[in-house]
């Protein structure tokens, strides 16, 4: 058998794939709107001595064993941001790195709270 008897096949089909439509993209998954409590740091005012940022401990919150914070983005979602945390009080957490000190962040609690969870602000 001689190769050159396939060549029209093979082409008809090269040229009728790449008429065909792509398929459909799936639909987005839809994530619910969630009521959460926010706060708003103040560069000026959320520091330690040192300059360091410092925010209420219950707003540090551990995904796959790193600290992070869930800040608000322009867009009403929630980030998360990995942060390096220095002293810890019952209360406050002093943070070393991960933020400037003029974010919004999501306060909990965080159950059902991920990456990109449209937020919508409360007090």
């Amino acid at each position: 058998m001689r190769l050159t008897h396939y060549w029209p096949a093979a082409a008809l089909l090269i040229v009728t794939g790449c008429h065909a439509q792509p398929p459909a993209p799936a639909p987005k998954a839809v994530r619910p709107v969630v009521s959460r409590p926010t706060l708003t740091l103040n560069r000026r005012f959320d520091r330690d001595r040192e300059g360091d940022v410092v925010i209420p401990r219950d707003a540090v919150v551990i995904r796959a064993g790193l600290p992070g914070v869930f800040v608000l983005s322009r867009h009403g979602r929630a980030r998360f941001r990995l942060i390096k945390l220095g002293a810890l009080s019952p209360a406050r957490a002093q943070i070393l790195s991960g933020l400037s000190g003029d974010e919004t962040l999501v306060l909990g609690p965080f159950n059902g709270i991920y990456d990109g969870t449209p937020i919508h602000a409360g007090r």
